[in-house]
């Protein structure tokens, strides 16, 4: 701590209580009197005035605080512009996660078009093929009506036991109407597998090994 300057015009000697402390010395680095150095602890010691070593040291611990100033304020822009760093780094991440969502959402969308378009695909020929066989259902059930119909009206000609009245029925070309309508063709008919649909099955392996292998892009 510096010295008050009233005390330190009345800082005495220790050992010679009548001597003020007037000189320095330099190799036990302790003020000291005059005595001191004539017949004291101090005799064999090189000193210096007073005066010379406080303005010395008050000078140096001068030019000590302003390199500590000076090396604090380097220190403290250090850490300004490391925390500036910082705040870049975090903005740029979040600019950078933002960016990467992006990508991952177009991609998700091309999935889901693509997607959209096979499922469609799909969909069209089930409807086709659905509407063929229906259309065949229909047919083969308009001729099994038909020849339901006919065939109970064979039956009742059986029944008609009067020969004159069996021969004047409208249906007396019965067995000829009977035999154009058991040559129902059979070609029409859904081929074998037609209901098979596995055709429409995609391997997607290498885009899924290639969706793993997503990076980030090196260099420029």
């Amino acid at each position: 701590r510096p010295l008050h300057a009233k005390a330190e015009q009345h800082l005495m000697c220790e050992e010679h209580e009548d001597e003020r402390i007037n000189i320095y010395c330099l190799r036990c680095e302790a003020p000291t009197c005059s005595l001191c150095k004539v017949f004291g602890a101090h005799k064999d010691c090189e000193v210096a005035p007073l005066p010379a070593v406080y303005q010395r040291q008050k000078s140096e611990l001068s030019d000590g605080i302003a390199m500590l100033v000076a090396g604090n304020d380097r220190i403290q822009a250090i850490i300004t512009q490391m925390e500036e760093i910082c705040r870049t780094i975090e903005e740029n991440g979040r600019r950078q996660k933002q960016h990467l969502g992006l990508r991952f959402d177009s991609l998700y969308s091309i999935l889901e078009e693509r997607k959209k378009e096979l499922l469609q695909s799909i969909a069209r020929e089930q409807e086709a093929k659905v509407q063929r066989v229906r259309g065949l259902i229909r047919q083969y059930g308009d001729h099994l009506e038909a020849s339901s119909k006919l065939v109970e009206s064979a039956i009742q000609a059986m029944e008609e036991p009067q020969m004159a009245v069996y021969l004047q029925l409208p249906g007396v070309y019965l067995p000829c109407r009977i035999t154009d309508m058991s040559k129902v063709s059979m070609s029409s008919r859904p081929e074998p597998g037609y209901e098979n649909m596995d055709h429409f099955s995609i391997n997607v392996d290498y885009v899924a090994e290639m969706l793993r292998t997503i990076e980030f892009q090196t260099g420029a």
